[in-house]
Order: C-alpha cells, then sequence, then structure tokens
C-alpha cells in the first residue's frame, strides 16, 4: 500500500511546482515584451538606497532624485556597453572574414598535421587505418567546412543583433524612461502591493522574500562573481599569449565555467590541442598551465566568495545541463536552475518539505549521546 500520509505532505511541494512551471513560461513568452520594463524595474530597485542618499545628504525631492540616479546609472551602463560592444562588433567581425576567407589549401595545412597525429597514433595502437584516412580526407574537409559554415551563421546572427542600433536604441529609451518613473513611485508601488494582502500574510511574503534575497541573491551574485573573474583572468591570459579574438574566447569560457567538471577547461583543451597540432608546443603547454592556475583559483575563492551556500547536488545541475543540450532549448536550463535554488530556499526556510528529509537519528544513538 502506498503512504497516503507522505502524498499529502507533498501537496504543497506539487502546488509550488505547477505555479512556478506557469510563471516561468508566462515569463519567457512575455519577455521580448516585458523585458525593458522588468530590467527597469530592477535598476529602480537597486538605485534605491542612493534616491535615499540623496534625499537625506542633498535634500533633494524624490523626482530630483530618481532622475539623477537614473542618469547616473545609464551613463555608467551606457560607457561599459559602448566599449565592450565595440570591441566585441571589431572581433566578431574579423573572425567572421577570416573564416569565410579559409581555402582548401589552408584547411589542408592544418589537417595534414592532424592526419600525421592520427597516423602516428594508428602505427602504435594499430586500431586506426591511416589509408581510410587518406582516402576520405575530401569529406573531412567537407564536414570542416561545415562546420565553419555554421560557425560564420551564428556569428553573423550576432553581429547582426549587435548591429541593430534602432531595435536596441528605442529598448533602452523605454528603459530609461521605466527606471526612472518606477524609483520615483516606488513607495506608492509598495504601498499598493502591501495593501493587496491581509497584515500576517503580508508580514509571512515579507519574510520569505527577505529569505530568499538572502539567500538567492547572494548565491546568484557570488558565482556571477566568480565567472566574471574567470572571464577577466582568462582576457588577461589570451592577450599575453597573443590568442586571436581574445574578448569572444573569454566570453564564451566565462559561459562555459557554469558547466561541472571542465569549465573552462572546455575551451582551453581544445585550444591547447590546436596549438599542440601546429607544433607551438609554448602556447599549447601555457594555454593548460593557466586552465589549472585559474582552476586552483576558483577552488581557493570559491568558498570565500560563496557565503550563502545552496547545497545543490552537482548530479542535478548536470542533469539540467544535458535537459537543455538535447532539447536544443536554453531556457530548459534556466527553468530547472532556478527551480533548483528556489527548491533550496523554501525548503532551508521551512516553507515547502524535502523530497528526501535527513534521516532520523536512532533511539540507542541518542541514548548513547545523552550519556
Amino acid at each position: 500500500m502506498l503512504n497516503k500520509s507522505l502524498f499529502k505532505s507533498l501537496k504543497p511541494l506539487l502546488i509550488f511546482l505547477a505555479v512556478y512551471t506557469a510563471a516561468f513560461y508566462l515569463f519567457t513568452i512575455t519577455l521580448k515584451y516585458t523585458f525593458p520594463f522588468i530590467a527597469g524595474f530592477l535598476l529602480a530597485l537597486l538605485i534605491q538606497p542612493v534616491i535615499g542618499w540623496m534625499k537625506r545628504r542633498l535634500r533633494f525631492p524624490q523626482g530630483v532624485a530618481a532622475a539623477v540616479a537614473t542618469l547616473i546609472v545609464f551613463l555608467v551602463l551606457f560607457g561599459l556597453l559602448f566599449l565592450a560592444g565595440y570591441w566585441l562588433i571589431y572581433e566578431i567581425s574579423q573572425l567572421i572574414t577570416r573564416i569565410s576567407a579559409i581555402s582548401a589549401d589552408q584547411m589542408n595545412s592544418i589537417t595534414t598535421p592532424l592526419n600525421e597525429w592520427i597516423e602516428k597514433l594508428g602505427n602504435a595502437v594499430k586500431n586506426i587505418d591511416s589509408d581510410f584516412i587518406a582516402e576520405n580526407q575530401e569529406k573531412m574537409l567537407n564536414i570542416a567546412k561545415a562546420g565553419m559554415g555554421v560557425a560564420t551563421k551564428i556569428l553573423s546572427g550576432v553581429l547582426h543583433f549587435l548591429t541593430s542600433l534602432p531595435a536596441i536604441f528605442t529598448m533602452f529609451i523605454v528603459m530609461i524612461f521605466s527606471t526612472y518613473f518606477f524609483s520615483k513611485d516606488m513607495k506608492s508601488i509598495r504601498r499598493f502591493t502591501a495593501g493587496l494582502f491581509t497584515k500576517d500574510a503580508g508580514k509571512g511574503i515579507r519574510s520569505i522574500s527577505q529569505q530568499s534575497k538572502n539567500m538567492s541573491g547572494k548565491y546568484i551574485c557570488s558565482y556571477l562573481l566568480i565567472y566574471f573573474i574567470t572571464f577577466v583572468e582568462t582576457l588577461i591570459a589570451f592577450i599575453a599569449l597573443g590568442i586571436h579574438y581574445p574578448l569572444v574566447l573569454a566570453i564564451i569560457t566565462g559561459i562555459a565555467d557554469i558547466l561541472p567538471v571542465l569549465g573552462p577547461g572546455t575551451i582551453y583543451i581544445p585550444l591547447a590541442i590546436i596549438y599542440l597540432i601546429k607544433g607551438n608546443i609554448f602556447k599549447s603547454v601555457a594555454l593548460i598551465v593557466c586552465w589549472m592556475l585559474i582552476t586552483a583559483i576558483r577552488q581557493v575563492i570559491e568558498p570565500k566568495i560563496v557565503s550563502s551556500s545552496i547545497n545543490i547536488h552537482p548530479l542535478t545541475m548536470l542533469a539540467a545541463i544535458y535537459f537543455a543540450l538535447v532539447a536544443g532549448n536554453f531556457w530548459i536550463l534556466i527553468y530547472f536552475s532556478v527551480l533548483l535554488i528556489l527548491y533550496q530556499v523554501l525548503t532551508q526556510s521551512g516553507r515547502l518539505p524535502r523530497l528526501f528529509g535527513a534521516e532520523k537519528p536512532k533511539a540507542g544513538a541518542d541514548k548513547d549521546n545523552i550519556s
């Protein structure tokens, strides 16, 4: 017989899963319309301490303080985006040009050393047929060219997005005004939101909100800082080693740091192999050393930066990445990642039951501990 009391205790967990899934789906299908308003509201929340300081110290009215704070935050944001965007557009343009200009002779210069390595390996292990490789070299070149074509299309799409100035300009205009009006009317928004609930319900929501902000906010910000440190370290290393397109590769490495086990190694190891095939042993070894240093630095700084630890099992994150890759949808990775974080937040705060509860100590063990 099934344990009915167990299923009854899991009812809040099922309700949470259904509500979260519906809310996430609604968020994804409306994001292209609501993004500037959501971003404006979040920026308005972030600059509230600045607005409060201006009102206390400089005696600014609410509207003036909101306008000045909005102007400052967007000047800084635009400056950083302009510098990063200009650099990124330049590198992607150069990369597309270089990929498109690759000829068959240049492809042969890349694949010939690779064939020599494979032939040597085949002679050693007696498992690789070098004649088969030689006969199918043209097919291998066609596959490589097809891969280059896919990469060119992806980079062209990114470049088209970055250079679509009218759409981006309009989005930023809407974001600026939404940030100003949200920050100006934040007190009214908070009073209206509080009026929707009873006093006890409002206290409960504020308690959950505070716990969620303290746990998930610190957790997310801490790991974003770790990924940013990986990006900066990689950018410096690639510039110092003279690696082509350091900004693009550093951004990809920062994103790859999310992956378990290898992390940045998913970029460093292939690059090291490419330079080893080309005969540049120094850069190949230097890339491996840089990868090991970045991994060691992360092991040192991660426990210190992540002050609010939400113990998410690595297998669950690996499963989320696998589901996203199989489905070919990046939103699935975000869905499961946020779900796992919210689940840990709400279970640690006692709002949801644990799916796998901690094992209760035995009576004999309790007596031994008392004695």
